[in-house]
């Protein structure tokens, strides 16, 4: 692989039930936990990292299994959100990260959160970027009913990604997953409608290195299977897995804070408004930004991040 562009970290690896999981371990100071969600992996975070080190952190920033540089089993049924959920718990016991700031976006939010919620205390405070807390809505009359944070899928996403074995021929064979949401990559995507994977072009030499981990349809079955575990009716196996987050969210008097873009493909700015009260988080919608809101504003995530950050570190100092 030629991942090299603007990624001069140490490539660390360990091997957990089989998996081998490729992983970052920047700098010194309290740990920030960043979780990528999909198709991506720890590149995405690459213009972070150095920030958050610079600011007196230390990044660990691992690839989960099926993604970036970790391994990607070739039967999807070996994909479930709980095993990814068991693998990053049983990867941070081995490394004993203690005191964690949690930083999750798209499927790295849950994923990151169900870590939380069942190990709170060992975790120092929780930052999230665009994602989700709830299941989805069957459809828009059960979120007003429910009053659901998240709105329904869209028909052409169900039809397309959570259809079975005609899906995972579209994202394996034809790679239509990646094609859809990087959609024009070398521009921005402009898009008010569909809203934007990317806002803002992205340099050729870093979409190269989005594109190599998933070049050969048979590694693409991790993001084949992450679609299908949304849940997105009531009786969906991963529904109550997902739902006990708000609810222990909801509970948890922990600091907070949200991010998220102005330009996303799968959540609405006030969806995160919405998550942010449920915290009692700040709330910051960066402007010019698509889905991928650390590709598209590294410094504003990272300025954010350290700002945030910064009274509470200050604080732990002075009653240490």
């Amino acid at each position: 692989m030629n991942y090299r562009f603007e990624y001069p970290f140490t490539e660390k690896y360990t091997t957990i039930d089989g998996i081998q999981l490729h992983y970052l371990d920047e700098g010194k100071g309290p740990v920030i936990w960043l979780m990528h969600g999909m198709p991506m992996w720890s590149y995405v975070y690459r213009n972070i990292i150095p920030q958050l080190i610079a600011a007196g952190y230390r990044c660990f920033v691992p690839d989960l299994m099926g993604f970036g540089l970790s391994d990607k089993p070739e039967s999807e049924s070996e994909y479930t959100l709980q095993r990814h959920v068991h693998l990053m718990t049983e990867l941070i016991k081995q490394l004993n990260l203690k005191d964690i700031t949690v930083v999750g976006q798209d499927w790295g939010g849950p994923i990151c959160l169900r870590y939380a919620i069942k190990n709170k205390n060992n975790i120092r405070s929780l930052v999230l970027l665009n994602t989700f807390v709830e299941r989805f809505p069957k459809n828009s009359a059960e979120k007003r009913l429910k009053k659901i944070i998240t709105g329904p899928l869209p028909f052409i996403y169900e039809f397309l990604f959570k259809n079975g074995r005609f899906s995972t021929y579209l994202v394996q064979r034809l790679d239509v997953f990646r094609k859809f949401v990087w959609l024009r990559w070398k521009t921005g995507n402009p898009s008010i409608a569909l809203g934007a994977g990317f806002r803002r072009a992205v340099d050729p030499r870093a979409m190269q290195n989005y594109l190599l981990p998933h070049s050969n349809p048979k590694d693409r079955l991790g993001i084949a299977s992450f679609a299908k575990c949304i849940p997105n009716k009531i009786d969906h196996p991963n529904a109550g897995y997902i739902d006990e987050i708000k609810y222990e969210l909801s509970r948890w008097k922990i600091p907070a804070l949200v991010i998220f873009p102005d330009g996303d493909m799968a959540w609405k700015p006030e969806e995160g408004n919405e998550i942010a009260k449920l915290l009692n988080a700040d709330f910051h919608i960066i402007n010019n930004t698509g889905h991928y809101i650390q590709e598209d504003a590294p410094n504003e995530v990272a300025e954010l991040i350290t700002n945030f950050l910064k009274p509470l570190t200050l604080n732990e100092a002075e009653t240490a």
